[in-house]
């Protein structure tokens, strides 16, 4: 496994991380499961979405006695209704679930607080007085985040954020389907230049990348603005979907979703595979237009 620095936080991050979203309705032993073999992989960099009972309660028996190990990330941003997770811009819902997230998993702060799913019209707002920046910096100010960043699907408001010079954390859909998103080269010098840490998410589009000889639809939350149909190639795997983000400049990290450890071990031959074997150059053309 590979390091690297985050940005300019001092965290040494694994190349590939442990996204837990598909986690949520899964039973605890392969939350466990999942969690542990990730770990014991080299893997050390976890991201907790939700702030629901029961997800927390699963990640917080697999946490024990690793979180010395690991970089934590939680979400400002999102409520518990019903036993779902729900998107929330409330400052005082958004506090409470925070508090509960921490509270839940036994732990006294999180490694980076990203204020999540970020929207152009919602931007302004964010970072306005009392709102959810004001929240995130005063949780960092009390001890239970170390770092702020901030998650968007939206490459204007990415950019807005890195111009800001108000985030350490971006956390960004990068794949092979918006190779040709505009600006995207300028988002990961920026990121570069600016020291800001990159978290590449949505590495598969969502899963419709993997979806191999079918005709698909990507849609703009998949792919940070694109929406189109495409037939997927034949030759087209985790690995080289994982070695394609891993291998552009600015990005520190690429994170992964899986829902098991069938996944997860799939995903992991990206570490023992040969360069010829990972190489994903044949499939770009398919993405140019």
């Amino acid at each position: 496994m590979r390091y690297n620095d985050l940005g300019n936080t001092g965290i040494k991050v694994s190349e590939i991380g442990l996204g837990t979203e598909y986690l949520l309705r899964q039973p605890k032993e392969i939350v466990i499961e999942v969690f542990r073999k990730a770990i014991k992989a080299g893997i050390n960099y976890i991201d907790i979405l939700f702030s629901v009972q029961k997800y927390l309660e699963n990640l917080s028996t697999a946490i024990i006695g690793h979180r010395e190990d690991i970089v934590i990330t939680g979400h400002l941003g999102t409520r518990e209704l019903e036993g779902s997770p729900r998107k929330t811009r409330d400052v005082l819902e958004s506090k409470d679930s925070f508090l509960k997230l921490l509270s839940i998993l036994q732990i006294e702060h999180v490694d980076i607080l990203i204020i999540q799913f970020v929207t152009l019209t919602e931007y302004d707002n964010i970072i306005s007085p009392n709102n959810l920046l004001d929240l995130a910096l005063s949780f960092q100010k009390e001890g239970k985040a170390n770092y702020i960043g901030i998650s968007t699907h939206d490459i204007s408001v990415a950019m807005k954020a890195i111009e800001s010079q108000k985030f350490d954390v971006l956390m960004f859909p990068i794949n092979i389907a918006n190779h040709q998103l505009k600006e995207r080269e300028s988002l990961l010098k920026k990121c570069l230049t600016s020291k800001i840490g990159l978290i590449a998410i949505k590495p598969f589009a969502g899963g419709k990348l993997l979806q191999k000889n079918q005709t698909v639809y990507f849609a703009k939350y998949q792919t940070a603005g694109l929406n189109f149909k495409k037939k997927v190639p034949s030759d087209i795997n985790s690995i080289k979907c994982l070695n394609y983000v891993t291998s552009l400049a600015g990005v520190n990290l690429s994170l992964m979703g899986v829902k098991n450890n069938a996944e997860l071990q799939e995903n992991l031959l990206y570490l023992n595979t040969s360069i010829i074997e990972k190489d994903f150059k044949s499939l770009i053309q398919t993405f140019l237009n």
